[in-house]
């Protein structure tokens, strides 16, 4: 009986609202596995604002005509808050018991954001054991979300007329069409390097086993990607993003067609010029990254990934993911945050060309429905709305 009522069980919807598009997904039980029951994408102008009551109102109308178009049922939904909207600092305390440990994670966010936080307000990760001088003590990643921002979040889920069920912190639904990977006692000390390549900003999540260790934003996206290829093109920014796309799109084709991504080794093509273009802006982010990586391996020591899974927007862009693994010195990949789920039922469209690697924030919140509601070991967010 308790497995049919999980299985009727409708599942919340997830809604990931980027700033360069506004995604929707819904997941099903389908035998012993896991299956997409509806999907839907809105990109947005490159011209519209991204902040204010406008920016609200395009996302609000964007929302509704995807639960208009697509086979969503209910109203109730799983979204994220953007590191943009976040407060996010690593600090170190002694080991304490949990009780005890809850009480000095909120003295010590109140003095590192500098006001008092609610307990919806504030959630903490467990990083791992780490040694200051010769003292033993534990990292804690503290998260943090102004009141106004949960206050704002929340109402604009109102206007769209769904129902919150989980608002989680934007890295950590980052990382879960991953972690689920993770059961095996093996995996136990596996290194797990997500790059999340956003528009406005490339997010950075590290992780050992299922833990996390190390969340970063770097200010580094495909808004500057943009504005770097249309001043060496002496083009208008709508311009190059509109080639950037084509690129993209010819990359796809080439793909299929088993040739080279859109002609990258002709220095007289238009995709080696935008190549070139990009090389600086993916050199300071591979060096952001680096230094992520390098603090990760002296902090926990000799924490070091094998390779680097890319997801997000500009993970479509695969010259660009190769040369930002050449700058690194470590292999990356585009990352499948649909391995092993049922999408023939649903339409992506041209996604699937990049792997779906743009949907990853989007599923990790439809997964937040398939784990136990029992409370995680690295953290508190089983007395918080601001979950994980």
């Amino acid at each position: 009986m308790l497995g049919y009522v999980l299985g009727k069980r409708r599942w919340p919807i997830a809604l990931d609202i980027g700033t360069e598009s506004i995604r929707m997904l819904q997941m099903r039980p389908a035998g012993g596995g896991l299956a997409v029951r509806a999907c839907g994408r809105r990109r947005l102008p490159a011209s519209a604002p991204r902040d204010g009551q406008a920016w609200r109102q395009l996302v609000a109308d964007a929302a509704r005509e995807l639960l208009h178009e697509g086979d969503f049922r209910g109203r109730r939904v799983a979204s994220a808050l953007s590191c943009n909207d976040l407060k996010i600092k690593n600090v170190r305390l002694p080991n304490l018991p949990a009780d005890e440990l809850d009480e000095a994670v909120r003295w010590e966010a109140k003095e590192r954001f500098g006001c008092d936080l609610a307990p919806d307000q504030l959630y903490y990760l467990r990083a791992g054991q780490v040694r200051q001088g010769t003292d033993p003590t534990q990292e804690i990643i503290l998260v943090a979300a102004p009141g106004e921002v949960v206050d704002a979040h929340l109402s604009l889920l109102a206007d769209i007329a769904l129902r919150p069920e989980h608002i989680e912190a934007e890295p950590v639904a980052l990382f879960r069409p991953f972690e689920r990977m993770l059961r095996r006692r093996a995996d136990e000390g596996a290194v797990t390097v997500v790059v999340d390549l956003g528009y406005s900003a490339t997010r950075v999540v590290v992780a050992r086993g299922r833990q996390i260790v190390l969340i970063k934003a770097i200010g580094i996206g495909g808004r500057r990607f943009t504005e770097a290829v249309a001043k060496q093109l002496n083009i208008s920014f709508e311009e190059a993003g509109e080639l950037r796309e084509q690129i993209v799109r010819e990359q796809g084709g080439d793909r299929a067609r088993g040739g080279s991504a859109g002609g990258q080794g002709d220095p007289n093509s238009v995709s080696w010029t935008i190549l070139d273009a990009l090389r600086g802006d993916v050199e300071e982010l591979a060096r952001e990254i680096a230094l992520c990586l390098r603090y990760c391996s002296v902090t926990f020591r000799g924490l070091r990934p094998k390779r680097v899974t890319i997801v997000g927007g500009q993970a479509r862009d695969r010259a660009m993911v190769r040369l930002l693994s050449e700058q690194l010195g470590v292999e990356c990949l585009l990352g499948q945050p649909l391995k092993g789920i049922d999408t023939s039922g649903v339409d992506f469209e041209s996604d699937r060309r990049g792997m779906l690697a743009e949907w990853n924030v989007c599923v990790g919140l439809a997964l937040r429905s398939a784990e136990p509601e029992t409370e995680s070991p690295r953290s508190s967010h089983g007395r918080h709305r601001l979950s994980a």
